[in-house]
């Protein structure tokens, strides 16, 4: 599984699936895509989802699954 983290932000405790469109330059065309981010918080995941991508808009939090201690980083 590939999944986003940065522990600099939060502990990688639950799986989120977050939507979001991402601004493709140099044609400024949006792509939505549907991300796997390993956070502890809907916020967290947002977070990480936006410094990786720092033009995405509209997230939105499709789920989240909390992982057990054998899955977390």
């Amino acid at each position: 599984m590939r999944a986003l983290m940065n522990l600099a932000i939060e502990p990688a405790l639950r799986l989120f699936e977050v939507s979001t469109l991402v601004v493709i330059t140099p044609s400024s065309q949006a792509v939505k895509r549907v991300l796997k981010v390993m956070a502890d918080t809907p916020v967290g995941a947002v977070h990480i989802v936006r410094e990786r991508y720092p033009l995405s808009r509209a997230h939105q939090i499709l789920s989240c699954k909390v992982l057990d201690a054998s899955q977390a980083a």
